[in-house]
């Protein structure tokens, strides 16, 4: 059995991926390529992609204004990569009670945390953009802190 490498992120934070190209049960022999990574095809070294490019004037402008591009490079997503960030978060005990980690954020839309688990993490598989919410947060504030319709809130229902 051959551990695969799955969305693993590189040092450059770019994402490596390696893909099986034998199919399950299919007799393997020594030495036989069984997979394919981030800079293989079938075994051969393949790195970048040989593409035409135009450097052009773009409506009577210099050169510098475009560069022209084959459609078919953008829909078969030829340059498109995937790139990994990683995001630690901690809840800490403050002077004024714990900070806590959850999904029941007060004041925020529930459009706003439709990425969120139950526990209050980004669900695995989650389709993030930027602005989205990754983790639900809340840390204690002071009642000086507080604006005033939040301190009238926590004055009616506590």
């Amino acid at each position: 059995v051959y551990e695969l490498r799955k969305f693993m992120r590189s040092n450059a934070g770019t994402c490596v991926n390696q893909k099986p190209i034998v199919k399950k049960g299919q007799h393997v022999k020594r030495g036989q390529i069984i997979a394919d990574g981030p800079n293989t095809d079938h075994g051969e070294l393949a790195l970048g992609r040989n593409v035409l490019v135009a450097f052009m004037p773009w409506n009577g402008y210099n050169f510098e204004d475009a560069i022209m591009i084959s459609e078919k490079v953008v829909k078969e997503d030829i340059y498109t990569s995937i790139h990994i960030d990683e995001f630690e978060i901690g809840a800490r005990d403050t002077k004024l009670g714990p900070e806590e980690i959850t999904r029941d954020i007060p004041n925020v839309s529930e459009e706003a945390l439709r990425n969120l688990g139950p526990d209050g993490v980004v669900r695995v598989g989650a389709e993030v953009k930027p602005g989205d919410i990754l983790v639900g947060k809340i840390t204690p504030k002071s009642e000086t802190e507080l604006a005033p319709e939040e301190r009238l809130l926590r004055a009616i229902f506590g």
